[in-house]
């Protein structure tokens, strides 16, 4: 019996989304907006995820896998991840904290300051951040959110040709 993509995909979506906004929410809260380590840990979440959803397709299909099939349910599952993910973000940005925005350019001001980079340097990047900064004061744009999603779905895409290339496999034996 062959599985659906999409079933699997939204299970593993939503799963992966869940984890990865409990992190935000942990991130968000100890302030640590520029954490490598939480980049990385979502990192590491999105493609244990991803695995996850794959082995599971994988193992409810006969053991195999097309690697059409496990880019498009990479795809699918990122769509929805992107989906949540930007929600949250959002939301957390517009109402839960408003000053999001300047304690994260605060925190990349102090990693510029410990990187002592030339004075010319840092007051290039500072300005940019500035102009960065007064955008994003200006609200929350439906443009924002949709380049959310697709910045999710372009990055599940990437992630999805790797993992696919690896857990992919073909029937051998057309009769089965």
């Amino acid at each position: 019996m062959e599985t659906s993509t999409a079933r699997v995909a939204l299970k593993w979506g939503l799963l992966t989304a869940l984890v990865g906004i409990l992190l935000k929410s942990i991130q968000y809260a100890q302030e640590a907006y520029t954490s490598p380590a939480y980049s990385m840990l979502g990192i590491a979440v999105s493609v244990g995820g991803l695995v996850l959803a794959m082995r599971e397709f994988r193992t409810q299909n006969g053991g195999y896998m097309t690697y059409g099939e496990g880019l498009g349910l990479g795809v699918l599952m990122f769509a929805l991840i992107g989906l949540l993910d930007t929600t949250y973000v959002m939301v957390y940005q517009t109402v839960i904290d408003p000053d999001m925005n300047a304690k994260v350019l605060e925190q990349a001001r102090e990693q510029l300051e410990k990187a002592k980079l030339p004075d010319s340097l840092a007051e290039k990047m500072d300005e940019a951040m500035e102009e960065a900064a007064d955008k994003k004061q200006k609200g929350v744009s439906g443009l924002t959110f949709i380049a959310g999603i697709f910045g999710q779905i372009f990055w599940g895409f990437i992630l999805s040709l790797i993992v696919s290339g690896f857990m992919s496999r073909k029937k051998t034996n057309p009769f089965d």
